[in-house]
């Protein structure tokens, strides 16, 4: 796999892994018994997968009209993975209105929660290498970057300001580097204060973990 083009999945994708592990970790490590801690994961949880349900919706319209013009199979893959995760999404939902006080219905819970993100994580390596191959290879940086802008410019800034929170920290320092420098060239100030606020508090935690 070529690695010099720009890959408009490695940020966002690292973002949802980093969220998705915290939310594994945290849901293994819980006693559900405990209603008031239980009951704050599931709204964590609710909340965070709805907004990696919006970003395959967002693929779906943005993205996936060029694989089909390249790759019809391919985005017909893409296409049924995402109809897997919206099942597991929706059994995962299911359990969170049980598992508050309940230690059954808690690992119920995480065992379904294991089981979509061990779909997220092999579907989101795919799209990171075939997908965005053959992207590369039907399609120049700028009608790329082009479709990745629109899909950008359709999502609400209250959504946004959460994938930064899970995508600035999931980064590595030069990948933080890079995308704050493209922030600064066209993004609001508040939202590259908001960023620079993130990676600042990132540098901070891997110094104290180090």
């Amino acid at each position: 796999m070529t690695t010099e083009r720009y890959n408009l999945y490695t940020y966002i994708h690292k973002g949802i892994r980093f969220e998705l592990a915290h939310l594994l970790r945290d849901a293994g490590n819980l006693d559900f018994a405990d209603r008031e801690a239980a009951t704050r994961l599931v709204q964590r949880l609710r909340a965070s997968l709805q907004l990696m349900n919006e970003h395959a919706v967002h693929e779906d319209e943005f993205v996936d009209p060029l694989l089909q013009a390249i790759a019809p199979q391919l985005a017909r893959r893409v296409a049924a993975t995402h109809q897997v995760l919206e099942s597991q999404e929706h059994e995962v939902l299911e359990l969170c209105n049980t598992a508050p006080g309940n230690r059954e219905a808690g690992y119920k819970l995480y065992l379904a929660l294991t089981r979509y993100a061990a779909t997220q994580f092999g579907h989101m390596a795919e799209e990171e290498t075939e997908i965005i191959e053959a992207l590369w290879q039907g399609f120049t940086h700028d009608e790329i970057t082009a479709a990745e802008n629109a899909l950008v410019a359709s999502i609400e800034p209250p959504k946004a300001a959460t994938y930064f929170t899970w995508m600035v920290p999931g980064m590595n320092e030069p990948e933080r580097e890079v995308f704050l420098g493209a922030m600064h060239k066209g993004a609001p100030a508040e939202a590259v204060a908001f960023v620079e606020e993130l990676a600042r508090a990132a540098r901070e935690a891997r110094l104290v973990a180090a």
